[in-house]
């Protein structure tokens, strides 16, 4: 974003106290490759093939191809490791998590006329699934030497001209929706100084001298998930033409808690810590409907559409500031507990897919995924996204719309027994100029941001089938490249340099199913 839009953000007066940000649009919209071991050992690239509890979200019309009932469930070993470089100086984090990720019934129907005839409708096939969409546990730890810039710099730019006055407890500071939380934490805290000019006008300087050096370190726990849960229909005209349709309900249970920190002064014998709590929960609906075509028995092509999913989401966040200036400042503050209610429209998404399948004993498959990810627009409970014009622009300039290209395969050793491998690349989710807009009418004090670059998947599997069960499992490692700013320093006199920070995912998974 361009330092004018923010300074045009710094003098607004708003009439309501509202926490999101482009940044927190993207956590809810970006995807992820989950499901069954099967779907995952391919690298999800199911779209055309069907047949799997986990395509059918891909593609609905993949119910189509089942010719009997089932039921299945699939479990996750997560094993995470987060490796951050800030400045030359080297952290790692890691996390173990174990999660129920998809339960799936699928009831097929042959119809009576598929008794007697080749033609028409042959199966009408019905589903009731649950599917972890996207797990967001995750730890991660940024530390730096020592710097030039600070978050007091930041800090003392963000709070403009607002007066020490209207800053005092004795104000209310916290139900004024011109005095954002965190310049009254910076003031409170005594990290701001004011001076006032013969106008009477304030403004603000930071408690670092000009050329004093700070040593941050930011720390990062999320945990969490964005589940589906659906009901769905398929046909199966004539081996040759599959259609089907989803009515999706999904939920939303997110948990953040972060940390900055900066040591300063001589010997780092004084320090400030942001202690940020965020919790995100709500639900929404969206539909999917999908067209798998079978031109030859060979050759399969596929192509979905996913709507918006309209979210009801209500956000409750606070902070505390703990500080130490001298031995006669110090202590620690804890804001009120801020609460929004908003309503989140997420992108439409397409998907188109097409399978080869190699006689008896193999497959390959590909699959072409888009999200329209700038068009997701944030809206008051009301429905009204005028309340968040600021953010909805922004957004188009924050968000890319992001391509997924899957690939798989799977090669059948035995009649029982396959082999399976695949790959997948997620473009950058995230403009690589942009930059956090923390507004004016803010209860927020987490000004950092991640600009995602790309996300890369390498997977593996094998499976043992046989007439009325099977078993599969699933490798999948999933590296996760972001560039990590802890503020936004584009109008300060020093500019923060931003960290690098790969989170890599390794999935075990297995899943376990029946036919009857």
């Amino acid at each position: 974003m361009k330092k004018n839009i923010l300074a045009l953000a710094v003098i607004l007066n708003c009439t309501a106290i509202f926490a999101q940000t482009e940044f927190d649009a993207q956590k809810f919209v970006l995807t992820d490759i989950n499901g069954t071991a099967r779907y995952m050992g391919m690298a999800g690239a199911f779209g055309a093939l069907g047949g799997d509890p986990s395509a059918i979200k891909d593609n609905p019309a993949g119910l189509g191809i089942y010719r009997s009932s089932e039921m299945t469930g699939t479990l996750n070993l997560l094993m995470q490791n987060s490796n951050a470089t800030w400045n030359g100086t080297k952290t790692s984090d890691n996390l173990n998590n174990f999660s129920f990720t998809n339960f799936s019934y699928v009831k097929s129907y042959p119809t009576f006329r598929s008794q007697n005839s080749s033609d028409g409708l042959l199966n009408s096939n019905w589903s009731f699934s649950y599917n972890r969409l996207r797990d967001f546990n995750r730890n991660s730890t940024i530390s730096s030497g020592y710097q030039n810039s600070s978050m007091t710099d930041y800090l003392a730019y963000f709070t403009g001209n607002i007066k020490s006055a209207d800053l005092s407890s004795s104000n209310d500071p916290y139900n004024n929706t011109s005095i954002p939380w965190m310049s009254e934490l910076a003031y409170q805290g005594y990290l701001i100084n004011e001076t006032v000019d013969a106008n009477g006008i304030s403004t603000w300087s930071p408690l670092l001298s000009l050329n004093e050096q700070v040593k941050p370190t930011f720390s990062i726990q999320e945990s969490g998930f964005l589940d589906e849960y659906s009901v769905g229909w398929a046909g199966n005209f004539s081996n040759l033409l599959y259609l089907g349709a989803n009515l999706n309900l999904q939920s939303i249970n997110y948990t953040e808690r972060s940390q900055y920190s900066e040591m300063f002064g001589a010997g780092d014998n004084q320090s400030m810590t942001f202690d940020n709590n965020i919790m995100t929960n709500g639900a929404g609906l969206n539909v999917n409907f999908g067209a798998i075509l079978r031109p030859i028995d060979i050759v399969r092509i596929g192509f979905s559409v996913h709507s918006p999913t309209v979210f009801a989401l209500t956000d409750n966040n606070y902070t505390s500031l703990n500080y130490y200036i001298s031995s006669s400042n110090n202590g620690n503050i804890t804001t009120p507990t801020g609460y929004n209610s908003y309503m989140l429209s997420t992108p439409w998404k397409f998907n188109a897919s097409a399978a080869v399948i190699l006689g008896q004993r193999g497959l390959l498959s590909a699959e072409y995924d888009y999200n329209l990810n700038s068009n997701t627009t944030l809206m008051d409970q009301n429905g009204n996204s005028q309340n968040y014009a600021d953010e909805n622009t922004g957004i188009k300039s924050v968000l890319n719309n992001v391509r997924t290209l899957k690939i798989g395969g799977e090669y059948k050793l035995t009649d029982h027994f396959s082999l399976r491998a695949g790959y997948a690349n997620m473009s950058a989710g995230t403009n690589p100029n942009s930059d956090k807009l923390m507004r004016y009418n803010t209860t927020r004090t987490d000004t950092e941001y991640f600009i995602n670059n790309s996300t890369n998947y390498l997977t593996a599997g094998f499976g043992y089938r046989e007439a009325s069960w099977y078993i599969d499992f699933a490798y999948v490692n999933k590296i996760l490249d972001e560039t990590f700013y802890p503020y936004n320093s584009n109008s300060l006199i020093y500019a923060v340099n931003p960290a690098n920070v790969k989170t890599a995912n390794n999935n075990l998974v297995v899943t376990l199913g029946f036919k009857f």
